[in-house]
């Protein structure tokens, strides 16, 4: 019997996401290796120490490259998927995005797509922290009349953004909406929260005809977080509704956003054409 092909993996970023991902990849034991960790300047030894020598950390992109992994899963921020997302797809390394948000540049979006059809690349964004988006993608082949995408987190989740300054976020007592918008303003002025918001409207109405809600509120469960996806088409309706856990340590991301990263990267090992 031939010996399993594993896939090689590469991290951007060392934070809540990646460090799920170890634990379930150790647990799950796929045929799956993370080949290095690419993290700031200065955040090197101590990254290492956490890590061990079986895994590299690097402080640049070439360095991370030279590792030649199939697929390079960005768990950092915008800021990376702008700096480094076209120099990956057009090496034709297939890249994972969940910092969506940069795509609310739709000149980012479009450099994207061609650098990736021109390498052969594949561009993947995992689901993140919602349900629904099969059946979105389903009903964009009719026609969609509305899209309504809406972020619900405790207050203090929402501590470092705009709302911060625009309302008392610890004297909230019930559910707040903090921004109403589109969203590419979602992802821009709330990088670490509303990515989401620019991953709903890839895959259904567009950028300008997607709806977007945040919501600081204070009745949910402790530890939790919510969304909520709406769509009317005309070929019928779909309403979701997530609630679910928050990063013990990272109350802006879900869990099941690294969840989905991981099972998406598991599709890949299982495809028949892998």
């Amino acid at each position: 019997m031939a010996k399993q092909k594993r896939l090689k993996i590469a991290l951007i970023g060392y934070g809540a996401i990646s460090q799920m991902l170890f634990d379930i990849f150790g647990e799950k034991k796929p045929p799956i290796d993370i080949v290095g960790v690419l993290v700031r300047k200065g955040r090197v030894a101590a990254t290492r120490k956490k890590l061990g020598r079986k895994v590299a950390v690097v402080d640049t992109l070439k360095a991370l490259l030279k590792l030649k992994p199939d697929v390079v899963v960005e768990a950092a921020s915008q800021q990376a998927v702008r700096d480094w997302g076209e120099t990956i797809l057009r090496k034709g390394i297939d890249l994972m995005v969940i910092a969506t948000g940069a795509y609310g540049d739709p000149k980012l979006w479009r450099k994207h797509i061609k650098a990736a059809e021109k390498s052969g690349a594949r561009l993947r964004l995992p689901s993140g922290a919602i349900a629904g988006l099969d059946g979105l993608l389903a009903m964009r082949l009719g026609k969609l009349e509305r899209v309504k995408y809406v972020s619900i987190k405790p207050p203090h989740a929402w501590t470092g953004t705009p709302a911060e300054t625009e309302f008392d976020l610890p004297s909230i007592k019930e559910p707040t909406v903090i921004f109403r918008g589109k969203p590419a303003d979602a992802g821009r002025l709330y990088p670490k929260n509303a990515n989401l918001a620019v991953t709903v409207a890839l895959c259904g109405a567009g950028l300008e005809h997607t709806e977007i809600e945040l919501v600081a509120d204070p009745t949910l469960p402790p530890g939790t977080n919510a969304s909520r996806l709406e769509v009317v088409s005309d070929s019928g309706e779909l309403s979701m509704q997530r609630i679910g856990h928050a990063m013990p340590d990272n109350p802006k991301t879900g869990v099941l956003t690294a969840l989905t990263m991981a099972d998406d990267l598991m599709k890949i090992v299982r495809s028949s054409d892998w």
